[in-house]
């Protein structure tokens, strides 16, 4: 008789047993680095909230094709279980290969005699608080709202396909989010669709990105997963729909393909709004001093830029203006105090910026009276 076991229970020695799981990522048919071996990754996770991936190989992948479908619940018995092999996913101590021998057996939501598994709840997504703190090359999982979303691009060489979306959380803090290669023909397609033609705004789970926010070959991207924690930050894009909308309207270019990273209106606060929730006047205007001057260094630093180079790339100068944008936002934040700034460009063509274009600065800091 097949004894009901847990994941951590069960090792290359155990027989006849069964394991309730549900599928919690699922990664699409590929090759080894070798070209040898066709296969596909699997992770599931048990009551216990413990994982381990499942392996298919070549025509168990088509069999197999309306089986684990995310979040659905099945019973599994007698993979056979083995160790991890160098091109795997290293979830746990061991990997299943589910083939022609293996029972699978889908529990539906309506099957009253064996219940389905409730909603995942464990994640290890990261803040985006704690997203630049990340060292380059560390993988980590982030869950987002996509505010806005780009048309496909291409690598100058064109050899590498990518899109670009702004990511937020219900900080309102806008990230830049890649998507390069098969998930930006697939979820990067549908992320789109969804941003532009239904102004909806998906919930995503980015799991196994690196910093910068850029997926790699083993990143997947969940769409409106049911995380627990999910489920609450959908709640947030319902509460703040008509901001949403207006966010993409005013981060969007004039190419379908490229995005402007800009701050979120109802985070930008006044001089004199901040003024009256200061305990003291003193530490204020000393405070807006320093300010005052960080927006004075930006300019000077920039217009120094252009005249050394005198002329630059367009997307280089777009990137330079932003992450130094962010950076002073970031400073003025842990002060309490919000600053805002646009720059207009006039270039001759999409691809060059010459100093000859037009530059537009402006802050929120109204006069203090």
């Amino acid at each position: 008789m097949e004894e009901r076991l847990s994941i951590s229970e069960i090792t290359p020695l155990t027989t006849e047993w069964t394991c309730k799981v549900q599928t919690v990522d699922k990664f699409r048919p590929r090759d080894s680095r070798d070209q040898r071996v066709h296969f596909q990754t699997i992770i599931v996770q048990d009551v216990n909230g413990e994982q381990i991936c499942v392996i298919l190989y070549g025509d168990d992948i088509k069999r197999c094709d309306n089986l684990f479908e995310l979040f659905e619940t099945y019973l599994i018995s007698t993979a056979k279980v083995r160790n991890p092999q160098p091109y795997s996913l290293h979830i746990g101590q061991f990997e299943w290969i589910v083939d022609r021998f293996t029972i699978v057996e889908s529990i539906p939501k309506t099957k009253e005699k064996e219940a389905p598994l409730p909603p995942p709840s464990r994640l290890s997504a990261i803040s985006f608080a704690d997203v630049e703190q990340q060292p380059s090359g560390v993988e980590f999982d982030l869950l987002a709202v996509v505010a806005n979303c780009g048309a496909m691009q291409y690598t100058a060489d064109q050899t590498k396909r990518f899109q670009e979306a702004i990511v937020m959380d219900n900080t309102k803090k806008p990230l830049f989010f890649t998507i390069w290669e098969d998930l930006a023909s697939n979820e990067g397609i549908e992320l789109l669709r969804q941003v532009r033609q239904l102004q909806e705004y998906p919930v995503i789970l980015a799991k196994r990105i690196v910093s910068r926010l850029a997926t790699r070959y083993n990143s997947t991207i969940l769409i409106n997963p049911l995380y627990v924690q999910a489920t609450e930050l959908r709640n947030w894009v319902d509460e703040n729909k008509e901001m949403l909308i207006e966010y993409t309207v005013k981060s969007s270019a004039e190419s379908a393909s490229s995005l402007n990273l800009v701050a979120v209106d109802d985070e930008i606060l006044s001089v004199l709004s901040i003024a009256t929730q200061t305990s003291s006047n003193r530490d204020f205007y000393g405070q807006f001093a320093v300010h005052r001057f960080s927006l004075f260094t930006f300019l000077i630093f920039f217009f120094l830029q252009l005249y050394k180079f005198q002329s630059v790339s367009f997307a280089d100068l777009h990137h330079f203006c932003t992450h130094r944008f962010l950076m002073l936002c970031h400073f003025l934040e842990q002060r309490e105090i919000g600053v805002s700034a646009e720059f207009l460009c006039r270039p001759k063509s999409p691809h060059r910026l010459t100093t000859k274009a037009g530059f537009f600065f402006s802050s929120s800091i109204s006069a203090i009276s």
